[in-house]
């Protein structure tokens, strides 16, 4: 079995966005070009009602433009975290707009468990988009009026050059993105009888010596339903070197609401539970970017499910005893 690597992630693992902020270095200084340039906002917000999650975020993201607003701080776009998060190939697709934007700080909100936190952080070029290599300004308190107020302190403390005067009085929120660059297909592909398959393993790093309990539970699951050739691989292996160890296509998946993973996948029907969180695969093609559905909308609330019943139907639909 090949030594390869390949970034991933699940439950057990992180978005290069995650962990871009678990390497955050705290600070007292805002970035020079707050008051001059755009920002995005990104918005995590715990809940703890089936259907207030939204209307939470939406609140709390009306409160904090305000305060933007008045202080010259041009938010021109705003993300729930969770949605940043999704999948990797919905992570890597949301960073390269919010980039092509000319997103030059991030103003991260937390709220959890009573405690509020606000970050401001700079984007760089690294993978994550954070640069981790610079301080970020923060602050945190026990309600949004505490931390707001620190915030509106900072920014009249700072002094900062202010070029920023046409700002949107409302905040604009993204959801959509484009998780492929080619083709989708509901459908399987035929193909997948000649060609080899990827299998990043979650959380392992050695295909020949696996130790953790997702990682035991994905190899037997893909062992006993996958029925073409396939090879588990590292977490941290790049497609370019997918392709040149010989494989054709990637098994991938997205984590969230059910409204979510519709819109990000394009969907057209409307989702019978929006807000239940779920688990979807499909197979994506190395080359091409094309991607490969399947047939059914085969989504479950935990990711071992899931994919059972993605290769179920793949057999079936593929004519595999």
């Amino acid at each position: 079995m090949l030594f390869l690597a390949f970034a991933t992630f699940s439950v057990g693992a992180q978005t290069p966005l995650e962990q871009a902020f678990n390497q955050l270095q705290k600070g007292s200084e805002f970035p020079e070009e707050l008051q001059s340039t755009r920002s995005a906002v990104f918005l995590k917000v715990a809940v703890e009602g089936p259907n207030s999650k939204k209307s939470k975020t939406k609140l709390l993201a009306e409160r904090l433009h305000k305060d933007l607003l008045k202080g010259h701080i041009d938010a021109v776009a705003y993300y729930r975290w969770q949605d940043l998060n999704t999948g990797l190939d919905a992570t890597e697709s949301y960073l390269e707009t919010i980039r092509a934007r000319e997103i030059k700080q991030i103003v991260f909100l937390i709220s959890e468990a009573g405690n509020f936190q606000i970050y401001i952080i700079p984007t760089g070029e690294d993978p994550g988009l954070f640069a981790v290599d610079k301080k970020s300004w923060h602050t945190s308190g026990n309600s949004m009026e505490e931390v707001l107020g620190a915030l509106n302190a900072a920014v009249r403390r700072h002094d900062l050059e202010i070029a920023n005067f046409l700002i949107s009085d409302t905040p604009e929120y993204f959801v959509d993105t484009e998780v492929f660059t080619k083709n989708r297909f509901e459908s399987f592909q035929p193909d997948l009888k000649l060609d080899k398959l990827a299998v990043p393993l979650f959380t392992g790093i050695d295909p020949e010596n696996i130790e953790e309990p997702e990682d035991q539970t994905l190899q037997a699951i893909v062992q006993a339903k996958y029925p073409f050739n396939y090879e588990l691989v590292r977490t941290d292996l790049t497609e370019d070197l997918m392709k040149k160890a010989g494989f054709h296509y990637v098994l991938r998946y997205l984590h969230g609401e059910e409204a979510t993973l519709m819109t990000l996948l394009d969907y057209r029907e409307t989702a019978t539970n929006p807000e239940k969180m779920g688990y979807k695969f499909y197979m994506k093609h190395l080359v091409t970017g094309d991607i490969y559905l399947g047939n059914t909308w085969d989504i479950q609330t935990n990711w071992q499910a899931a994919l059972n019943k993605h290769l179920t139907n793949l057999r079936q639909t593929l004519k595999v005893e």
